[in-house]
């Protein structure tokens, strides 16, 4: 499956959209969310900070800030916006910032602006819970509850924002269109189904049916990580989306992340997150 084939799989999870307005109350720093945003900006202006990148919110433009990525968000007056929050998800649970380089800023011309108003008139009450993030990253789980008589709505709900994401696609970034590409993809498939369980590449290479220096090398080329750095990557993702959505212990996530012990599922959360479980759960809920 090449990459183009991918995007034509992407599927939208839309947790809350809605038009909001903000001052300077909006200062919040090192934000770590498990879900994409998109920024309509209508009045005002703002800036985030994504990674090393600072941008500058401006009215007439659309923002996407990605998932799994520090920010920290500041407005010196004020700022009148839209917003939508949501996930992407890919066969295989490839991860489609890996995949494809994306622009955080486009221009918003009456097709985008007529797309996200559209997003936020079929979903009136999807706004989300506050303005600051410690509280509204615990997304409650109403948002993903979809009825019978909702599916329709879903549905144009996915299309707008597979409309809207594609405007910041650019160039791959990596062609899954490569040798033993479908090798690698069904030891992917295999991690993701397993995060609980041990996890060695020696495993993961039988799986796959190719020789351990071979699938490792193969691995990189796709995922831009090592085997090892992609499971213990997979398995942060997963207990920092736990620890936003449900109120389940430290010591029961790492449990179902596949870490040994709480003790190291701490050490090794607070070297790639930055701060302890605990910390996180606290600033981010």
């Amino acid at each position: 499956m090449n990459n183009t084939e991918l995007l034509k799989n992407l599927a939208f999870n839309l947790s809350a959209v809605s038009y909001s307005s903000v001052g300077t109350e909006w200062n919040y720093k090192d934000v770590i969310s498990s879900f994409s945003r998109l920024l309509l900006i209508t009045e005002g202006e703002a800036f985030v900070s994504i990674g090393d990148k600072k941008v500058h919110l401006k009215k007439g433009n659309l923002y996407l800030i990605p998932s799994f990525t520090h920010c920290s968000y500041v407005c010196n007056n004020e700022m009148t916006h839209y917003y939508a929050t949501f996930t992407i998800q890919l066969p295989n649970d490839l991860n489609i910032y890996q995949l494809f380089n994306f622009k955080y800023e486009v221009e918003a011309n009456d097709e985008i602006i007529e797309y996200v108003k559209k997003l936020n008139e079929l979903n009136p009450y999807k706004e989300l819970p506050a303005k600051d993030p410690k509280i509204y990253q615990r997304i409650n789980s109403k948002y993903w509850n979809v009825s019978i008589e909702d599916a329709q709505q879903s549905l144009i709900s996915s299309g707008l924002l597979y409309l809207l994401v594609s405007k910041f696609i650019g160039a791959t970034k990596v062609s899954v269109e490569k040798e033993a590409a479908n090798s690698v993809l069904t030891a992917i498939n295999y991690i993701q189904s397993n995060l609980n369980n041990e996890l060695t590449v020696s495993k993961l290479s039988e799986t796959a049916c190719l020789s351990s220096g071979y699938f490792s090398k193969k691995f990189k080329e796709l995922t831009q990580f090592t085997p090892i750095e992609y499971i213990n990557k997979q398995r942060l993702e997963k207990a920092q989306l736990l620890l936003n959505t449900t109120t389940k212990s430290c010591i029961e996530i790492a449990s179902s992340c596949g870490f040994k012990s709480n003790a190291y599922f701490c050490k090794m959360f607070k070297k790639y997150v930055g701060q302890t479980p605990n910390d996180y759960r606290n600033k981010h809920c």
